[in-house]
């Protein structure tokens, strides 16, 4: 029997609401670790004398536990439920903090690093289980897409949380005000429902096995990773790309960049997530938003459009990816067998996101033509396109 709720016209009732909030400001705070580590990494170069391959491992490190262990910790998910993971996940974040803000040398960074990517592994699986499990019907198809925009949005709060400290402070002390804010967001984790999860779910096969004989859930998790990806690389190469197109430094600062790209991908999630409550069919949403993203992607790199369109075209590009990512996890419900396979679902969506994306970086840095970049973006969202899976959203207890 469940408690009864007030009506709230975002997601339905008030307690959908916070419990959203909530899931998104833990995962917007693991994510923001990037974006304040990319702020100060000349710093961190020149303080501990190390050489810029070895700062941009670090960044590596904290991707690959998420890449390589979500499924893992998907089914430790299943099985100490869903409080205890955000709890381990803020306490890992915690020790990582520490870590990074004692850092001076290498071995505190790298370490540090991979404290506060396990937490953000465990984040990215127990965020989408508590929406599965504690929401239903509209709140939570609303609330997956909203909550997927958290990549572009952590980082803009990143380097948000760095600006008072970019002039005249000592790098190592943000990590302490970030740890002070994780610390505040674990204590929140008590207030989550002591009862056990529930969700609908289809009729099918369970456990890892269902990882083989539902190819629909692998198809589920390249639609996921592969505009991720994409989204991934373009990030790295525009500010350099656009300086050496037009003679021009982008003309924004940290703050002007991180609202440009909170602003883009907070719609795009939010407008996603309404239009699949109105039964617009998710196949063909999300293809049209490839080619929205393609063409935006085309404008950005073409080098005779011009400064000012190029920007615009980032923003609508941030749209479109917004609008996939959204649509991708909010049909995360569909793919479930069975109740006790939420976290694994979830870690595997995340593992090949966190995977594929380890290897955007490199291969977006290695191409020099905006030919190059758009042809390889226009390849991979394609393939995206063709492998998005769709099922219908009807389920059975």
């Amino acid at each position: 029997m469940k408690e009864p709720v007030n009506v709230s016209p975002f997601l339905g009732n008030t307690s959908a609401l916070w419990l959203l909030l909530f899931c998104y400001a833990m995962i917007v705070a693991s994510m923001s670790s990037i974006g304040v580590f990319v702020s100060f990494l000349p710093h961190v170069i020149h303080d501990l004398s190390i050489a810029a391959p070895q700062a941009g491992f670090a960044i590596s490190l904290f991707s690959l536990p998420s890449a390589l262990a979500c499924v893992p910790i998907g089914r430790l998910v299943d099985r100490i439920g869903i409080r205890s993971g955000m709890v381990l996940a803020g306490l890992l974040a915690i020790a990582g903090d520490v870590c990074l803000s004692q850092a001076h040398s290498w071995l505190l960074v790298y370490f540090g690093m991979c404290l506060s990517g396990a937490s953000f592994g465990a984040l990215t699986v127990t965020c989408p289980s508590a929406l599965v499990s504690w929401l239903e019907g509209d709140a939570r198809t609303r609330a997956l897409s909203f909550w997927s925009t958290y990549g572009p949005v952590g980082y803009a709060f990143g380097l948000l949380l760095a600006v008072p400290f970019t002039i005249g402070g000592v790098w190592q002390h943000v990590f302490l005000w970030h740890a002070a804010i994780f610390a505040a967001l674990t204590c929140f984790v008590m207030q989550l429902p002591r009862r056990k999860e529930q969700v609908n779910v289809n009729t099918g096969n369970g456990g890892l096995a269902l990882l083989f004989k539902d190819k629909a859930i692998i198809r589920l998790g390249f639609s996921l990773a592969l505009p991720n990806a994409v989204a991934y690389g373009v990030s790295v190469v525009t500010p350099s790309y656009l300086a050496r197109s037009y003679g021009v430094e982008v003309g924004m600062s940290n703050s002007g960049i991180a609202a440009a790209k909170i602003f883009a991908m907070m719609l795009g999630g939010f407008v996603t997530g309404y239009i699949l409550t109105k039964q617009v069919h998710y196949r063909i949403m999300y293809r049209s938003l490839v080619c929205l993203g393609l063409a935006a992607l085309f404008v950005l790199f073409f080098p005779g459009g011009g400064f000012g369109w190029a920007l615009v075209a980032l923003i609508c590009w941030l749209l479109a990816f917004g609008g996939m990512a959204g649509g991708t996890m909010a049909q995360l419900p569909t793919f479930v067998s069975r109740q006790e396979d939420i976290g694994v679902v979830s870690g595997l969506v995340g593992q090949l996101t966190s995977l594929i994306c380890l290897a955007a970086p490199p291969v977006y840095l290695a191409l020099t033509q905006w030919s190059s970049f758009w042809g390889l973006s226009c390849c991979v969202l394609l393939v995206a396109a063709c492998l998005v899976p769709y099922r219908k959203t009807s389920v059975s207890a």
